[in-house]
């Protein structure tokens, strides 16, 4: 059995966006706002991720590069979108930046899996149009957890 250590500093796992006061799934629309997907460079971290959200009664779907993501982003509309940062850094997260820019995916919560060394910053990650954080590596019943606090806020 593992033991869950409580992580609550900003610099490990976050969410800076606020539901309620601006954006996130709307409650009138209950199976979007269940939708997860996520990009993940290592295929057996995002099939896991996908599989423990699945088990936890979202649907999520798993894409291992920015061409499949975007894909998915455009015909799936999901409520929330899980992004290895590897697969974005190095363009300086010019998808994050472009998929912040298209109306259709504002209320879309975008969080970072983002790396330890080397560092991407928090204040790279807000500027490139993050909502929030968890660095890698990290368990996935942390991330889990970091959404279901967010959407199950009342």
């Amino acid at each position: 059995m593992t033991r869950r250590v409580s992580l609550e500093d900003e610099s490990e796992f976050a969410i800076w966006k606020d539901r309620n006061g601006t954006g996130g799934a709307h409650p009138s629309q209950p199976q979007q706002a269940r939708r997860v997907l996520i990009g993940h460079r290592d295929k057996a971290i995002g099939e896991s991720l996908t599989l423990l959200l699945s088990l936890k009664g979202y649907d999520a779907i798993y894409a291992a590069d920015l061409i499949k993501l975007a894909s998915f982003l455009k015909w799936w509309k999901p409520s929330a979108i899980l992004l290895d940062t590897r697969l974005d850094s190095a363009a300086d997260y010019q998808f994050t930046r472009t998929m912040r820019t298209e109306q259709a995916n504002a209320e879309v919560l975008m969080l970072a899996m983002s790396n330890i060394w080397p560092l991407d910053t928090i204040s790279q990650l807000k500027e490139a149009g993050f909502d929030g954080h968890c660095r890698r590596p990290c368990s996935l019943w942390r991330v889990v957890d970091i959404l279901g606090g967010y959407f199950h806020k009342a």
